[in-house]
């Protein structure tokens, strides 16, 4: 049986957004990575690792982990966007809590136009080989938006620190991209590898507290 934590109400219309502003992008991007790196599905709805539970429908994610959760809860809040996160146990020998963040149907369009532009705008400006300067706004956009990518994937991934390397696991192929990428950005060179159906992608420890630092993680 789930419980009901929090639920917010539309604070406005939460009208489609065509094109985000500045002031914007860099959370619904950060909403949109971090949805993609806890689901098989861009929108949520397919949670990873648990292949024997039902689909949940599109605009609903899952996480083991409240932080995760709490984070969407902010994002969404954020973006004036309306959600309910509910809990539940699960789990049979080892018992744990699982959260659950979902936009109600009828703001469910509004929340996946908006995720939906945010991924586009925000993969185009990382993924930008467009020569810019270090002190151009073009080029604090795409720091901004490689530490959201990092800040979101870091909290629902979850980062595997090891001895030599930082490294986060990914389904997505364009978000495991887009990772290499805000690395390169951050200072840091990241690699990327195939292991047991997913990517992994690790940074070096000796620049690892650079992607750290640009996602707000260090401070």
């Amino acid at each position: 049986m789930w419980s009901t934590l929090e639920l917010l109400p539309a604070a406005a219309a939460c009208e489609p957004a065509a094109r985000l502003d500045r002031s914007r992008l860099a959370d619904a991007f950060e909403l949109a990575c971090l949805v993609r790196a806890t689901s098989l599905t861009p929108d949520g709805g397919v949670r990873v690792g648990h292949p024997r539970r039902p689909a949940t429908p599109a605009g609903t994610v899952e996480f083991s982990a409240e932080h995760a959760a709490r984070r969407m809860g902010q994002l969404m809040r954020a973006l004036d966007l309306p959600y309910a996160h509910e809990t539940a146990e699960a789990g049979l020998r080892r018992r744990y809590l699982l959260h659950r963040v979902s936009v109600p149907g009828e703001h469910r369009a509004a929340y996946l136009d908006i995720s939906d532009g945010a991924w586009r705008q925000g993969r185009a400006a990382v993924l930008s080989t467009a020569l810019v300067g270090g002190s151009a706004p073009a080029h604090a956009d795409r720091l901004r938006l490689a530490g959201a990518a990092w800040r979101g994937v870091l909290l629902a991934a979850g980062r595997h620190m090891r001895k030599h390397i930082l490294g986060v696991r990914v389904t997505d192929q364009d978000l495991a991209t887009i990772l290499v990428r805000g690395a390169h950005l951050l200072g840091a060179q990241a690699s990327l590898s195939r292991q047991a159906g997913s990517l992994l992608v690790s940074i070096p420890a000796d620049s690892a507290h650079r992607v750290l630092y640009g996602a707000g993680i260090l401070h």
